[in-house]
This record gives structure tokens, sequence and C-alpha cells, in this order.
């Protein structure tokens, strides 16, 4: 952005008055405020491949206004190991997913026997026997690590594009499995101790609903966060402000002295 002053000698000048690239509001993976473009699809200055939109092309992108590359960057060596993070995890989680599933047919399929066990060998490693119900957790666990996986995937994809991935984002993209899976985990006991506590175990559920669940926590673990933050502030909702009614009612007042 530029705009014209005129100087002691009566002539026009032209003062810029933008930003450098780089500089001022970034948003972060979540799709935070800011004038980059987000995962979540919010439109930025910068285009989601790259070389579009106003923001830089396929030059030296994300540095200072003088060119110089800008520190806050994650290094290209880390950025490689991060991706490869991502792809091993994805790896990982579709194997575990593909040898548990028949597993998880076999022990939650209707009329099943509660206690009955079916083995699991992971990538042909231990022998477990694992009950309806542990069944039903790992299955869970695998899912929503499948879901965060996609939501890191496409967060690092569109900010490696876009040259503005960050070295403090690091533990975000780190810890993004373990959010996910302690949410699913969460919302799974929430919505079998609720909308199924009169039946009878693991074996009345519906594996492909509750694995399709925990992948949506996964995935969307923020809206999640957000939505039983709501049913929270609903049932545990109170009239009062307690932390202000509990404040210490032994207080000496100003104008009192104290008698032992």
């Amino acid at each position: 952005m530029t705009r014209q002053q005129h100087d002691g000698g009566g002539q026009l000048s032209t003062v810029s008055t933008g930003h450098g690239a780089g500089e001022g509001m970034d948003e972060g993976p979540d799709g935070t405020t800011g004038m980059d473009e987000g995962p979540d699809g919010a439109t930025g200055l910068d285009g989601g491949d790259g070389g579009t939109g106003a923001g830089p092309g396929d030059g030296e992108a994300g540095g200072g206004a003088d060119g110089t590359r800008d520190e806050r960057r994650l290094s290209t060596p880390a950025t490689t190991l991060l991706g490869l993070f991502l792809l091993v995890d994805v790896v990982f989680v579709c194997g575990a997913l593909v040898t548990l599933w028949p597993v998880v047919l076999a022990t939650v399929e209707p009329g099943a026997d509660p206690a009955a066990t079916a083995r699991w060998s992971p990538f042909g490693f231990g022998n477990w026997a694992l009950t309806a119900d542990t069944a039903m957790l790992l299955a869970v666990v695998v899912c929503s690590a499948l879901g965060s996986f996609v939501h890191a995937a496409t967060s690092f994809a569109t900010y490696v594009g876009n040259r503005r991935l960050y070295a403090s984002w690091l533990w975000w993209y780190l810890l993004r499995a373990g959010i996910g899976v302690a949410l699913a985990l969460l919302v799974y006991l929430l919505l079998r101790g609720g909308l199924f506590a009169g039946s009878s175990g693991a074996g009345a559920t519906n594996p492909y609903g509750f694995s399709g669940i925990a992948g949506l926590c996964g995935l969307f673990s923020k809206q999640a966060t957000d939505k039983l933050r709501e049913i929270c502030d609903t049932l545990l909702s109170t009239t009062g402000d307690g932390d202000r009614d509990r404040r210490d009612g032994l207080a000496t007042p100003r104008d009192s002295t104290p008698h032992h």
C-alpha cells in the first residue's frame, strides 16, 4: 500500500506503508486469526498453492522486507523430519487398524459372548487376547489417531506450501495425535455411559459408528472440545460467583481491632 505526500520543495513523493512478508499477523495451525491461509479453509493473503494471491510467489517467501530469511521458520531438515514423522504415523495407524478390525468384528458382533476373546497380532508382533471392550477401546484409539493425522497433515502441507511453517508450532504437530486420542476416549466413555447404560456390554454397540465418531474427534478436536465445554456449562451451570462467595470471611475490618 502506498500514499503520496508533498515534500518541502513542492514535489510529490511516494511512501510505502505496507508490511513486509512474514511480518505481523500470522495464523496458527488451528485456523486462528491471521493473514495467512489456514488448513480450515480461511482465506488470507497467501494462496493455498504457494504462488497465488497477494502474498509472495515462488521466490524467497516468508522473509523480511530486505529479502532475508525469516528466522522464525522451521529449518529445512526439521521440516523434512516432521514430514517423515507424519508419513510413518499414518502407515503405522492404518496398519494397526487393518489388523485390528477383524478382531473388533469378531468380538463385538450381536449375540457374542461378552467374555469371549480374540487374538490380535499387530504387524506380526505379540499375540494379544482382546475382549470386546478392549477391542473397542483400541479401535477408538486407532481411529482417533487417524483423524488427528488428517488434521495435522493438512495443516503441515498448507503451511509448508505457503512457507509459513514456524518452529514455535512444532510441538503442536507432535502432540496432535495424543490430544485427539484423549478426546476421543472421553467422548466414547461419555456416549457409552449415557446412551448405552442399559445395554449388555460392548456386544450391543456399533463398531462402525463409534469408530467414525472417534475419527471425527481426532479430525475436529477443537470443535469437539468447544462442544463438550458447552455441554458442561449447561449441565454444571451455577447462579452465583463461587470464587467471590468463598472469600475469607475471617478477615479483620479496617476500622476494628482484633481481640484474642
